[in-house]
């Protein structure tokens, strides 16, 4: 499976140089912040069927933490990435270790 011309399979170097990053833990948490927000929209549309001034007002909480979430991951992506030296890692790679890291906290 090619990953991109980056694909020298030295993930585990690339994955430490991300986490070594000052800008990485921010965008880890700012993905679970957005996966909130997409759990309070889910609850809010829930609710919408009993309530609607309720359920708007939770649909759009959820909404802004969803945002705030993206917006997070988005500014501490390209930060990570410009601090990182040439050749820097795929897209792929960065999406990998994200999710990973995201989905198993560090000791």
């Amino acid at each position: 499976m090619a990953l991109g011309p980056n694909d020298d399979h030295s993930g585990m170097d690339d994955a430490t140089k991300l986490r070594g990053s000052a800008h990485w833990r921010p965008a880890v948490w700012g993905l679970r912040l957005a996966g909130l927000g997409l759990a309070v929209i889910a609850g809010g549309l829930a609710t919408r069927l009993w309530s609607t001034g309720a359920g708007l007002s939770i649909l759009a909480v959820g909404m802004g933490i969803y945002l705030v979430g993206g917006v997070v991951v988005f500014i501490g992506f390209i930060l990570v990435r410009r601090a990182l030296p040439r050749p820097r890692p795929s897209y792929w790679r960065f999406r990998r270790t994200l999710m990973h890291d995201v989905l198993h906290a560090l000791s």
